[in-house]
This record gives structure tokens, sequence and C-alpha cells, in this order.
């Protein structure tokens, strides 16, 4: 696949994974958007739930390098590492199941807003991984 085509598909990922970013410490923050997360149970996320937003949040920043490691863009020469090559299936794995998470949810912003982000960056993933490294 053409390297460049890659690094923009990968560059996408990079941009909705900032945004789900953004969103998990504005759920921190104690915002009231809980609506779109954990169900939509709460509007304003209790303590532990902003705690489990908190992971997320360096969750996403773990996706973040390692989609941009991938095709070479940050970490020189990592995006041969075993680390980014393994990391970034565990990212197609985990925005898959939350896909499917989402989209069986209660919550209608999750169903319509959260599942679909879930499936953009799933797919920027698992292009981003079956493109092979930079040098392909």
């Amino acid at each position: 696949m053409n390297h460049l085509l890659v690094q923009w598909v990968a560059g996408v990922g990079a941009v909705g994974i900032v945004g789900m970013l953004i969103f998990q410490l504005l759920l921190v923050s104690g915002l009231p958007l809980g609506a779109a997360a954990f169900g939509g149970k709460y509007g304003v996320l209790p303590t532990k739930l902003r705690f489990a937003s908190a992971i997320s949040a360096l969750i996403f920043v773990a996706a973040f390098y390692i989609i941009l490691a991938r095709v070479g863009l940050v970490g020189g020469r990592s995006q041969s590492s075993s680390l980014v090559h393994v990391g970034i299936w565990v990212f197609v794995t985990i925005f898959g199941v939350s896909t499917l998470a989402n989209n069986s949810s209660r919550s209608r912003w999750e169903r319509f807003i959260m599942a679909p982000v879930g499936l953009l960056l799933t797919v920027c993933c698992l292009i981003v991984a079956l493109s092979g490294s930079s040098s392909s």
C-alpha cells in the first residue's frame, strides 16, 4: 500500500485518538458529559468512573504513539519494534471491542457517536497494522 496513504490514515486515526483523549480528560475534570460514556447512566461521572476515564486517557496516549510510530512519524526506527508491532494489533482489538460495546449500549450518544468513532479508529489501526513498516 502507498506509504503516504498509510501515513494519512495514521494521521486520521491520531486525530480521532486525540479527540477521544480530550473527551476522557473532560470526563475526569467533572464536566457533565457522562451520557456519552460508561453506559450513559451519569451526567457527571462519580469518582471511580473518573479514575477509569483517567486510565482510558493514558491508554489513548499510548495509542497515539503506537499508531504514529508504526508508520515512522514518531520514534525514529521504532516502527519495527516488537512493542509497536504487537501494540497496533492490541489497539485494533481494543477499538473493535469498544465499537461493539458502544453499539450495544443503552446510551444513544454511545451508539450514534462513540460506536462510529470506535469503528473509525479500528479501521485506521487495522490499515496501519496491515501496511507493514515504513520501508514497505
